[in-house]
């Protein structure tokens, strides 16, 4: 990237999880209609813990409507299927979960992502296998009006997806995504960018120095959800395949390709594609292939700082749960009044910054040095932490780096949260 003035670049890194990527068509399976929001919701929250850990539960419409492009209006509209009376029970917690949002927050409360197959994944030294991917263990909706301008969703996180967002993802660009999403076929457009993300990932990840492979039609198509097209023939109904498969992958490549490869504004990767003929003379072969050619726009500089996320993330969120587990042992949060109903006491005090807000300082302070390879310069003081703890950790863009040790961190993509809000374990303990 040498060549590339940062100025022209502007990307915002994050996260999504490897089995999300990895299975995208699962989730049409697995939700049908709602799996845009359903998709939307998961990247939306692993932003917002790639952001703000110590805040990333609560969120408002106007928040979400922001990062998935979909309207407020649009999202606080009664779902098709409540509309239609095929809900089923829609009441949750005494609140009835009605519009497309906060049904589709009901469902993923219900109802997990199947997947077609089972994947398996390392776990300090042992083999886990997944099945299914739950995604919530509980939704509090507090105060709003019926437009639900002044919401406020509390979610708690399913352990699968907690355990994801730190041990196995791919690096992931939320910059355009709303862009990217916007108008008829933006779900579809939506998967094909989170795929290449991911390509990229694993392709940069070794160096840039495997030749990507060819994809298929078939299978880019799969991904997107473009089913066969029908048209009248002869009076009848007849499927349409390869055309209008080719067609409809050009034509989300081609807008995706518009959107990355802006001269002004380049995002972490750049690409360029070609398709090309399969083997005619194999029979088995599929008929038409696309080739990538990705270029890095990654600083040298940002490349360390993911790093440094990462180790910073993965220990944090470790030390984090090894001192509530120590400090709040079942028996003692059995007598706790206020926690009876609470689905995850972890995700409720660590998104609280008056429980134990100096130890968690303290905690932040030896991870994030820990990250940073004990780099003296790098160390945090008191009012940093602190800063980080109620404003968000930085986004990882081209004009954060690097920072002075003395600056205080802050985050404009982070919500800040009402530390009187919710009683913790400290207070009644």
């Amino acid at each position: 990237m040498s060549t590339t003035d940062i100025s022209t670049l502007s990307y915002n890194l994050s996260r999504v999880d490897r089995s999300i990527a990895d299975n995208l068509m699962d989730i049409d399976k697995s939700f049908g209609n709602d799996a845009q929001n359903v998709l939307d919701f998961i990247i939306f929250m692993s932003k917002k813990l790639n952001n703000n850990l110590f805040g990333y539960t609560r969120f408002t419409i106007k928040e979400y409507s922001e990062f998935t492009g979909i309207t407020a209006q649009n999202l606080c509209s009664m779902h098709p299927d409540v509309a239609k009376g095929i809900a089923g029970n829609t009441v949750y917690s005494d609140h009835s979960f009605e519009s497309i949002l906060e049904f589709t927050l009901l469902k993923m409360l219900k109802n997990n992502i199947l997947f077609s197959k089972v994947i398996q994944y390392k776990d300090d030294g042992n083999i886990i296998q997944l099945e299914n991917f739950p995604i919530l263990k509980d939704i509090i909706v507090q105060g709003g009006n019926v437009m639900g301008t002044k919401k406020i969703y509390e979610v708690r996180l399913s352990d699968v997806m907690m355990n994801g967002f730190v041990q196995r993802y791919y690096t992931l660009d939320t910059t355009r995504l709303p862009v990217i999403g916007k108008g008829k076929g933006g779900h579809s457009r939506k998967k094909i960018y989170i795929w290449l993300n991911k390509v990229f990932h694993i392709y940069s990840s070794r160096g840039n120095n495997e030749q990507i492979p060819f994809y298929s039609i078939d299978f880019l198509a799969d991904i997107a959800g473009v089913r066969f097209k029908k048209e009248l023939e002869n009076k009848k109904q007849v499927e349409k395949e390869p055309k209008h498969k080719k067609e409809a992958v050009s034509n989300i490549l081609k807008a995706i390709h518009k959107q990355i490869n802006s001269e002004q504004n380049k995002l972490h990767f750049s690409f360029d594609y070609k398709f090309v003929n399969g083997d005619t003379s194999n029979p088995y072969q599929e008929d038409y292939f696309v080739q990538f050619d990705f270029k890095s726009n990654l600083h040298p500089d940002i490349v360390k700082q993911l790093q440094v996320s990462h180790n910073l993330k993965f220990s944090l969120l470790k030390d984090l749960r090894t001192f509530f587990d120590i400090s709040y042992p079942i028996e003692r949060l059995s007598k706790i009044e206020a926690l009876e109903s609470e689905a995850d006491n972890f995700q409720r005090w660590l998104n609280n910054n008056d429980a134990d807000l100096q130890k968690k300082v303290e905690i932040l302070k030896n991870a994030h040095f820990k990250a940073n390879n004990w780099d003296k310069k790098k160390e945090l003081k008191d009012k940093e932490a602190i800063s980080m703890i109620y404003s968000g950790f930085l986004s990882i863009e081209p004009v954060s780096i690097p920072q002075e040790p003395n600056s205080i961190p802050t985050s404009a993509n982070s919500m800040s949260t009402n530390p009187n809000s919710i009683s913790t374990a400290k207070e009644k303990a």
